[in-house]
């Protein structure tokens, strides 16, 4: 018999422990690796989107925020007839910069694009008329955000611009205009986001650069040219779709580094790419990396002395276990397991186990038969359950969405987006069944548009449905607040429901709302002024009297004396 300590199955076991371990270690290290990459790649774009998104947005709103106090003040002038007035646009002016000082200079045109005044103070009877920011209400009658230009009059900084024509009449009567220093709307955000690892290029409808951070090889008003890097700037798709990682783009920044860029859109037609430096990325895989293999070198060694001080422990117990098998050893006749291929430390005990394998292998086939079944049969269940489980709320979420768009048509025109009879008929039930309508006024205007039917007799019911379509935009843009309810009750009748306006309130609405009809100028050969009309009947429903409906009534009467007494009127 071998010795007690001759153990060659320690050296086995060792070799074993290496290939069972080692390896498997270095396996996953290097699927966490990649695994760490791949989800770092993906968070990377996600943070390019969503810094994308929202420094679009800021921009976006930065723009909107200027233009709607350039429309505003157009839109006054045009409405009073005054747009000729330069004493009362320098006031405008003056007050306009002083609530928005972002605004560098601004400037008033009459019809022919020679500038009635400017803040500050230009060179007189300077023309503005090759401007695009004239040009372009010129030619179209709306607003306008520019592209980046060049300044005349203070310097030659890079702008943008935004600007609204003037009318006077019904004809164009000029255009008011805002310009904007680039560095002072871009710089402070943009220069946060570079502070934070991040480059940012913001481009206008002609590829021109707006602005740029340091760490790109552009300056503000370059144009992308025929480079192979602004080619790639220029194809660069609107953010990724969902599953897509940022594009990588080669030598595109500042000294020829590679970057990960996303391009978010602008309502203005503008685009705003974010970058991040790739070499920030391959240091924090560089990082990765070490902190991977500092564990796995931390793991292995540990597990590596375990099995050795395991091993020591498994030689005495062997030694202990090998004299006990050799008593137990019962049944001499039964053939012995064939000791080839066995380590020769357990030979002595594969003789007694041969005793016990056969009365063990039948029980243990008849049980892992079972249990095979079993888990057959729990996985076949489990399956089963899991797909109706799923087809449950499939179903249940298409249903539901299905109802939810089917109650929102059933309560919309699908003409102009406002709400039909019914679903004026759930706003009203909603207001009556308020308890707070008894003790606030609910406001009514029953608008009619005046000679419709010759409207539709004379141009055909298409441009009759454009006319209602920008009728409707008319009267939604005169309404304040978004608790207003407007609704379309018949073929040209609309009724607007105004909470807790009192009738000076609901009057003053109702003359903006046929202002702002009779500015659409949608022409009508057979109306007097040469425009479609609307004539307004008004009514409230306070404490005096709290019913709705009576009130409803009572606005389509005084639409009716507003209709006897010659239309293009407001009636109470």
């Amino acid at each position: 018999m071998p010795s007690r300590t001759d153990w060659s199955l320690r050296k086995d076991f060792a070799w074993l422990l290496v290939l069972a371990v080692v390896l498997p270690v270095v396996a996953l290290a290097a699927w966490v690796l990649w695994q760490e990459d791949r989800i770092r790649r993906e968070q990377t774009a996600m943070r390019l989107v969503s810094v994308g998104e929202s420094s679009a947005g800021d921009v976006e709103q930065f723009l909107r925020d200027h233009l709607a106090a350039v429309q505003l003040i157009a839109t006054r002038r045009s409405e009073e007839g005054n747009t000729a007035d330069v004493a009362l646009w320098r006031a405008d002016l003056a007050r306009i910069k002083r609530f928005y000082p972002a605004f560098s200079t601004m400037l008033v045109t009459d019809a022919d694009g020679t500038v009635r005044t400017s803040v500050p103070v230009g060179p007189p009877r300077r023309t503005v008329a090759d401007r695009a920011y004239f040009q372009v209400p010129a030619r179209t009658g709306q607003a306008y955000v520019l592209d980046a230009f060049r300044g005349r009059v203070l310097g030659n900084d890079p702008l943008v611009g935004v600007s609204a024509p003037l009318w006077a009449q019904g004809r164009f009567d000029g255009v008011v205009e805002g310009s904007i220093a680039v560095a002072d709307f871009a710089g402070v955000h943009t220069r946060w986001l570079h502070e934070r690892g991040y480059e940012v290029l913001l481009l206008d409808r002609n590829d021109t650069v707006v602005h740029v951070t340091r760490g790109l090889p552009y300056r503000p008003l370059d144009r992308l040219g025929t480079r192979v890097q602004d080619r790639a700037l220029a194809a660069l798709p609107p953010r990724p779709r969902d599953g897509d990682g940022a594009a990588l783009l080669r030598d595109v920044l500042a000294g020829g580094g590679d970057a990960y860029a996303v391009a978010v859109p602008l309502q203005s037609g503008w685009r705003l790419l974010v970058f991040v430096p790739k070499r920030t990325l391959d240091a924090e895989a560089r990082a990765q990396v070490l902190t991977t293999v500092g564990i796995g070198v931390l793991l292995l060694g540990s597990v590596l002395a375990a099995a050795w001080w395991q091993l020591r422990r498994l030689g005495a117990s062997m030694n202990a276990l090998l004299e006990r098998m050799e008593r137990f050893a019962l049944d001499e006749d039964h053939d012995p397991i064939e000791a080839a291929g066995v380590p020769r430390e357990l030979v002595p005990l594969t003789d007694a186990l041969n005793r016990l394998g056969e009365r063990a292998i039948a029980a243990y086939r008849e049980v892992r038969l079972s249990l095979q079944e079993q888990s057959r049969l729990r996985e076949s269940l489990e399956r089963v359950v899991s797909e109706r489980e799923r087809e449950i709320r499939e179903r249940t979420d298409d249903l539901r969405r299905a109802v939810a768009k089917l109650d929102h048509l059933s309560r919309t025109d699908p003409l102009t987006g406002a709400l039909n009879r019914r679903g004026f008929e759930d706003a009203v039930r909603a207001l009556e069944g308020n308890p707070a309508p008894r003790s606030r006024p609910v406001a009514v205007l029953a608008i009619d548009i005046d000679r419709f039917k010759a409207y539709n007799d004379r141009y055909g019911h298409p441009e009759g449905d454009v006319a209602l379509r920008r009728v409707t935009g008319a009267i939604r843009s005169a309404l304040r607040d978004s608790g207003d309810v407007l609704a379309r009750v018949g073929g040209e009748e609309y009724t607007v429901l105004l909470p807790d306006d009192d009738l000076a309130q609901a009057h003053s609405v109702a003359e903006r709302i046929r202002q702002a009809v009779r500015g659409a100028s949608i022409l009508h050969a057979d109306a007097p002024d040469g425009v479609l009309t609307v004539s307004i009947g008004v009514a409230v429903a306070g404490e005096d009297e709290p019913a709705l409906a009576a009130a409803i009534a009572r606005a389509d009467q005084a639409l009716y004396r507003a209709k006897r007494a010659g239309r293009d009127r407001v009636s109470e």
